[in-house]
């Protein structure tokens, strides 16, 4: 029988989470997305009003995470890890024998973020206050390191132009790295 799959698809608002997170569900369609952006929109019944339930679907969300560590079925999950409340679900999964996979999308600045979410907004999508957005980007960037070492494999990809592959890590050690790294992202991650 194989491994339980926990899966953190992480970055920052606008990083391109969303559009990774679907293209791995596409691949692998018995994995559980948890998306605590659909489970917002899901209690207001519109992107325009998300920011209303964030608090709500955040617990909403982690709540399901545990229920799926527990049960031992394979999950994935987005964050911008501005905090390090995924560490302990990191760390419960590993417990629990399950694979655990981290994949960041970086961009190279918060104004770049920023953006993003406005263009997002002004396709249909859901907004983040630009206060938010600016200081998200920083504390999610300070985390990359931790949860590095906290999972089983990592991937770091930069998303600033397209989704290009930058380094991997095996148990907080690195596996490969690209010839090129944006020296913006260097120090995050080495």
């Amino acid at each position: 029988m194989s491994r339980p799959q926990f899966v953190l698809v992480a970055g920052p608002n606008g990083g391109g989470k969303s559009t990774l997170t679907q293209s791995i569900k596409h691949r692998f369609p018995n994995i559980e997305v948890i998306d605590p952006d659909a489970i917002a929109r899901n209690m207001t019944g519109s992107f325009a009003t998300v920011d209303q339930e964030q608090l709500s679907a955040g617990k909403r969300t982690l709540e399901l995470v545990k229920k799926y560590i527990d049960s031992q079925q394979s999950l994935m999950v987005e964050s911008t890890i501005s905090g390090t409340t995924y560490l302990k679900y990191a760390r419960m999964a590993n417990q629990a024998g399950f694979r655990t996979v981290f994949i960041y999308v970086s961009l190279k600045s918060a104004e770049l973020s920023a953006d993003r979410v406005s263009k997002r907004v002004g396709m249909g999508g859901h907004n983040i206050p630009l206060d938010d957005v600016r200081r998200r980007y920083p504390r999610s960037m300070g985390n990359i390191k931790p949860h590095i070492k906290e999972f089983e494999s990592a991937h770091i990809y930069d998303n600033s132009e397209r989704y290009r592959w930058i380094a991997s890590f095996r148990n907080g050690l690195v596996h490969k790295v690209a010839p090129d790294i944006p020296s913006w992202l260097s120090h995050y991650i080495l």
